[in-house]
C-alpha cells in the first residue's frame, strides 16, 4: 500500500503529514488544539483538517464558532454523512425535523437527503463522510 500524505498549505506550511496508510494514530486533543490555534479560526466561522482520506472515506475535524452552518455540497461533506459532536452542539434539521445533537452525541445523514446543520454555539464536530457507489 502506498502511503499517502497531505500537501503543505499557506495556513499549514509545516509540511505534510500521512493521510492514509495501514495504520495512522490520530490525537484528537492535540488538533483541536492546533485549529483552535490557527489564524483561519480567528477569520472564518470554522477551521477543519483532513485526518483520513481515501478513495471512498474521509474523516475530517471541523471547529465552528456559533451559527456556522454546513449543508449538502460543501467540499468535504457530499455522500452519506455522519457528525459526531465532540464538543458544543448543533441543530441538524432534514425536511420538518430539527434536532439537537449534543456532545457526545452523532446524527447519519443519508445522501440525497436535504439538511442544514448549524452550530447553536462554539462546536467540534467528527465530521466522516462514506462515498457511495455511483
Amino acid at each position: 500500500m502506498d502511503i499517502k500524505y497531505n500537501d503543505a498549505t499557506n495556513n499549514r506550511p509545516w509540511g505534510e503529514r500521512p493521510i492514509d496508510a495501514p495504520v495512522i494514530p490520530i490525537d484528537i486533543t492535540a488538533y483541536i488544539q492546533q485549529l483552535m490555534l490557527e489564524e483561519s479560526w480567528q477569520k472564518n466561522d470554522r477551521n477543519a483538517i483532513t485526518l483520513y482520506k481515501t478513495e471512498n472515506i474521509t474523516l475530517t475535524l471541523v471547529a465552528f464558532h456559533k451559527g456556522a452552518e454546513l449543508r449538502p455540497g460543501d467540499a468535504y461533506n457530499s455522500g452519506l454523512l455522519m457528525l459526531q459532536v465532540i464538543d458544543g452542539q448543533m441543530v441538524v434539521k432534514s425536511g420538518i425535523d430539527a434536532l439537537e445533537i449534543n456532545k457526545g452525541q452523532m446524527v447519519t445523514i443519508h445522501e440525497q437527503v436535504p439538511y442544514s446543520a448549524a452550530a447553536a454555539a462554539e462546536s467540534i464536530c467528527l465530521l466522516t463522510v462514506l462515498q457511495t457507489a455511483k
